[in-house]
């Protein structure tokens, strides 16, 4: 699992390169504290839509919605990918882009195997992690990380409608959360988040991977590589800890301890550093 947060942190830094050449980001000004503000609202407002019209049994709707979510964002991720690798401009990297787009989505539509949410995941969130990487500045994304570890906590342990939104997921299985099977000949969705007994998969949301991530592309794009190193070991870090408490068998919200380790790693270089 913790693999999947290296990933994204690593194939994200590649990507921003390519966006901010391109001045692909979500928001034109990445110095406003208005944009961890409208980032939140988003996430909120998707949070209780989800849990919402799961509720009412509008599944199809919910999967129409994050399905189209997924694959632009697999086009965003792919054209990044051509206009790094073979150095394209954005309209011949964006129509490169499509095909694979097309064909991850298609197989992911008609064999939705953890393995295949998985591969989805990765591209997603390093696709999400880059542009708003390019998006916000440092400060910004502390003040987003900070909240969201605080939000995370009340959502896991005090609301514990983030557990509700995890197994609604698992039951729909749909691309927004990483799984690792226990043992051989798990399929994904056979088993109930909330049910009794041994899980078969240790599952972790996405948001888990990008959210702390977002912090490293931010300092790679807006101050330097080292100053990104210290947060994507600081995550790192983070995570191990996390992983402990995990072992114990009980829900645990990731970003208190990712956020903190990820803004912690990043304040101990920029300090060290004087930058």
């Amino acid at each position: 699992m913790g693999f999947f947060i290296v990933i994204t942190q690593v194939l994200g830094v590649y990507l921003s390169v390519f966006f901010m050449a391109e001045e692909l980001q979500a928001f034109g000004d990445p110095e406003s504290v208005l944009n961890p503000i409208i980032v939140v609202f988003f996430i909120l407002l998707f949070t209780f839509f989800f849990l919402f019209m799961h509720k009412r049994r509008s599944r199809w709707f919910i999967e129409v919605i994050i399905g189209f979510a997924v694959f632009m964002t697999l086009v965003y991720t792919f054209t990044g990918l051509f206009g790094r690798v073979f150095g394209l401009g954005l309209e011949v990297s964006f129509l490169y882009g499509l095909v694979p787009a097309v064909v991850l989505f298609g197989i992911l539509v008609f064999h939705r195997e953890w393995y295949v949410v998985n591969l989805v995941g990765l591209f997603v969130a390093s696709g999400i992690v880059a542009i708003f990487g390019v998006s916000f500045s440092v400060w910004p994304v502390v003040v987003l990380l900070v909240f969201l570890a605080v939000y995370d906590a009340i959502a896991v342990y005090k609301t514990k409608h983030m557990l509700s939104l995890a197994g609604s997921a698992v039951e729909m299985r749909v691309p927004i959360l990483f799984v690792v099977p226990w043992e051989r000949g798990y399929s994904f969705g056979e088993e109930s988040f909330g049910g009794e007994g041994r899980r078969k998969a240790f599952y972790m949301g996405l948001g888990d991977a990008i959210i702390p991530s977002i912090l490293t592309v931010s300092a790679y794009t807006f101050i330097g590589p080292y100053v990104a190193l210290g947060s994507f070991f600081g995550c790192i870090v983070g995570y191990f800890g996390l992983s402990l408490l995990v072992l114990t068998g009980k829900p645990q919200a990731g970003l208190p301890l990712l956020n903190s380790g990820a803004i912690a790693g990043f304040l101990i270089v920029f300090l060290v550093l004087g930058v």
